[in-house]
């Protein structure tokens, strides 16, 4: 009878133990998971990227990546995001998609 008790208790430290280590590390894991379900890159810069690593920033395709790059010979570089919106194509709405994908 003792054997039966004591294998009881047994399942319910085990099914207890699970019940406290998954949330948690589901949680430790959730950050990591959320950017990768979310398509998140590490932000491409506008001033060193090539036009098929600029096509990798979701929204620019071939054509503005080249736009972009041209842009970029042309005048020396960017010098802050917002320049971003004087090469053709780029206007207040397509810009706000892509600030977050980008850098200097």
């Amino acid at each position: 009878m003792k054997l039966v008790r004591l294998a009881g208790w047994m399942v319910m430290v085990v099914m207890l133990s699970n019940t406290l280590y998954y949330p948690m590390n589901i949680a430790l894991a959730e950050p990591a998971r959320a950017a990768e379900l979310s398509g998140a890159i590490k932000p491409v810069s506008i001033n060193k990227a090539t036009a098929e690593e600029l096509e990798a920033v979701r929204g620019i395709g071939p054509a503005m990546a080249q736009r972009i790059v041209d842009y970029r010979e042309a005048n020396g570089g960017f010098k802050s995001l917002d320049q971003l919106k004087e090469v053709r194509g780029i206007g207040d709405l397509k810009y706000e998609k892509l600030k977050d994908q980008i850098t200097v």
